[in-house]
This record gives structure tokens, sequence and C-alpha cells, in this order.
């Protein structure tokens, strides 16, 4: 058992390597043995200059270990509105994520922290945030709930969970590395055609043309499908995402420079055989590598799906 004012030895050394690696933020500092230790509330993420800035490596991926048996995601949240205007709705919205973890026997209680690392795709500054015990499961596991607080206009969320046992060991789950997301809006805070910007033309001489469409940037590794048909989904197109230059694959064209965390992508269409409507939607999906959870984000227009009508010439 550790003296009130004594921090375990395993989270001295961590918050000394951090210090030595100008990783540290005054701010939320605990003072241990003349030493100026940060506790881990709210750190500075570890720069790489090979990684993104949605990449890089937080404080808990840093010096935790990813162990999804000692803490994960449950997949749940719930939020409430805060700051309510009856112009302008929500001020802000809490999100509290609903984390799972496995107790750890004989460890010091006082030292036990359960929370979340979170950031935005348009404010990738590191934020974290503890959560409070909520209930014991059937099996002896506990139910943690984490509030986050964040702008209406920013309702997309990336994070990971974090557990501190209390025995001096840090353990993760960042969803295998792409992080975990909420998005609790409409899909076009995600993904958005731009209808407006189409030239696809449906003829005799099939689909041909340009679609566009917006991204939130969640990760590098992304997955982008249009979903299409001619014949009223007796059959489907499926295209995916290529490179520039390949015909009927989805490419990356800029980052938005007016919208921070926003990309376009195009697809340009040569689908042959005649035809009168092309209908298609889109799917956006993240967390498709490494065994991570994906998450899968639509936009059908509304549920009506996107169509392009052959052009009727008036003679």
């Amino acid at each position: 058992m550790n003296h009130d004012n004594e921090l375990p030895p395993t989270l001295v050394q961590s918050a000394l390597r951090r210090l030595r690696q100008g990783t540290v933020s005054v701010s939320g500092a605990a003072l241990a043995g003349g030493a100026l230790l940060h506790l881990p509330m709210t750190a500075a993420c570890v720069e790489d200059p090979e990684l993104s800035a949605t990449e890089q490596a937080d404080w808990a991926q840093f010096e935790g270990q990813r162990n999804t048996a000692m803490v994960s995601y449950t997949g749940g949240y719930w939020k409430e509105c805060r700051q309510p205007n009856t112009r302008f709705g929500c001020g802000s919205v809490d999100y509290f994520i609903k984390v799972r973890v496995k107790p750890v026997a004989g460890v010091d209680l006082a030292w036990k922290r359960v929370g979340v690392v979170y950031k935005t795709p348009s404010d990738t500054s590191e934020r974290t945030a503890v959560g409070y015990y909520f209930t014991t499961w059937g099996n002896g596991d506990e139910e943690w709930h984490v509030p986050i607080n964040v702008p209406t206009w920013q309702p997309t969320v990336l994070f990971d969970t974090w557990y501190q046992t209390g025995g001096g060991e840090t353990f993760y789950d960042d969803n295998g590395g792409e992080l975990h997301v909420i998005n609790d809006g409409p899909a076009y805070n995600v993904v958005r055609v731009e209808p407006w910007t189409s030239t696809v033309t449906v003829g005799d001489d099939g689909v041909r043309g340009t679609l566009s469409l917006q991204l939130t940037d969640l990760d590098y590794d992304k997955q982008i499908e249009l979903w299409g048909t001619t014949d009223g989904w007796q059959t489907m197109h499926k295209l995916t995402t290529g490179g520039q230059g390949d015909v009927n694959k989805w490419y990356w064209v800029e980052d938005y420079p007016w919208s921070a965390g926003r990309e376009r992508w195009q697809i340009d269409l040569d689908l042959p055989g005649s035809a009168d409507t092309f209908e298609y939607a889109v799917v956006y999906r993240h967390g498709v590598v490494g065994g991570a959870r994906p998450y899968e984000f639509w936009d059908n227009n509304g549920g009506s799906n996107y169509r392009v009508e052959r052009s009727v010439v008036v003679e």
C-alpha cells in the first residue's frame, strides 16, 4: 500500500520518462520526491513526423499496453444537451461513454482510474476524461461511464479507452490502433455526396462522368464504396478505392483548406451498357485494417438513394 503522498513506482517511472522526452504538460501536475510529475489527465501526444495528426500516439498508447481483456469500449453511450438555447439548440453535448474493465485484486484503489483520450477530426488536440464506476456485471467485470463534452458543431469524436488498475499498470483499447468513433448526428457529418458537382450522364453508351464526395478524415486507412445499379438492383456495381487515373475507383483529390479534417474524393465512372437510370449510394468505412472494429457511415440521400436519369432530347 502506498502512502498518500507517494506515487506508485511505475507511474513515477513513466512520468519521468515523459519528462525526459518533453511530452509533459504542466497542467494537472503533482509534486513528488522533489520532481514535477504529470499524472495522465491532460498529456500531450507523442509526435512522430512519419504519422499524420490523426495517427499520433497519445499518452495512453505510449505508456500503456493494448489489452482488450482488461479494458474495452462496450460500443454504448448516451448524450445530454448542455447550454440549451431555444433558437440555436444545444450549445454543447455531453457524451457518456460506456467502458468495461476487469478488476485486479490487491491493488491500491486510490490509484484506480478509468477514462478515455479523445479528439475530433477538426481539432486533433489530445484531451483526457476520467470516468466513474457504474455497476458490476455478472461475470465480475465492471462498467464505468466516462463523460466528455464537445461542441454541437463537432459531433464526431475519435477516442481510445484506458484503465489504470491501481497497481501501476495502464491498459488501453484503441481499436487496434484505428480508434473508436462516435458520430451522434446525421451521416453527412462524416460522408456527403456532392451531386451538385456531378457530371454523370446515362444513355446508350452507359454511365459516364465524375462524382465527388466530402469525407471526414477519421484515419489514413479508409474504405469507400459506391453501390450502384441501372436495373432496379437486380444487378449491382460495387466500386471501391483505387488511385487517381483508375476508372471506376475512388481517389483522393484534396484537403478542404476552409474545413479542417475534411477531404474531397472523386470517382470517374465508365460503366458500359445502355441504361435509362443510374441509382446509387455511398458507404465510408473506418477501422478496416488490423482486425479493428469497423465503423460504417452511409449517404443514401436520406433513404431515397441518388438517381441520374437519361436525358430526354426534345426535337
